[in-house]
């Protein structure tokens, strides 16, 4: 009897420890990318690419997406704070519909900013313009934060050799 419990558990222990590998991220992860929302330099829609996990609620704008060293946000109301977060790009979760998940008390600030490469706070602006010039080319989250409520979308940040071809292909 003593072996039979000794092996249910370690077939217990097994299996929760390879669930817990497998699952290594879920669809409210900060540091997920399931798309991106493509913009020109006029800040107008030219496409979408995946299934973006973004939470604007029309709030903001951000422009060209993805960006040429610097990225335009344009606001209805005052940004007070910014701040863009390194993240992975995996197509997964491409029929969730992330306005049923997503909403402005899904992220604590201080997560945001322990995850921070770069951030611009105290801000009083509903125009900015960010250099993005010393970010390493990847994905990142941008969050804004206005009238007290955090909203955010998704931007590529392209390398000296980047083909827009490649990044298309990579959502196809």
């Amino acid at each position: 009897m003593k072996k039979l419990t000794l092996i249910l558990a370690l077939l217990l222990f097994i299996s929760c420890s390879s669930d817990e590998n497998n699952s290594s991220s879920n669809e409210t992860d900060i540091g997920l990318v399931t798309g991106i929302n493509l913009r020109d330099s006029g800040s107008l829609p030219i496409g979408q690419l995946g299934n973006p996990n973004v939470f604007t609620n029309n709030q903001f704008t951000l422009y060209p997406n993805p960006p040429a060293r610097v990225l335009g946000l344009l606001s209805t109301e005052k940004m007070t704070d910014i701040w863009l977060t390194p993240a992975s790009a995996k197509k997964i979760y491409q029929q969730t519909d992330f306005s049923m998940v997503l909403n402005s008390n899904l992220y604590a600030e201080t997560q945001i900013e322990s995850t921070a490469e770069l951030e611009f706070l105290n801000l009083n602006a509903t125009r900015i313009n960010l250099n993005l010039e010393n970010l390493n080319a990847g994905y990142y989250k941008v969050f804004v934060k206005i009238n007290g409520a955090l909203y955010w979308e998704n931007i590529f940040v392209p390398d000296n050799n980047f083909e827009v071809d490649d990044l298309i292909n990579y959502w196809k």
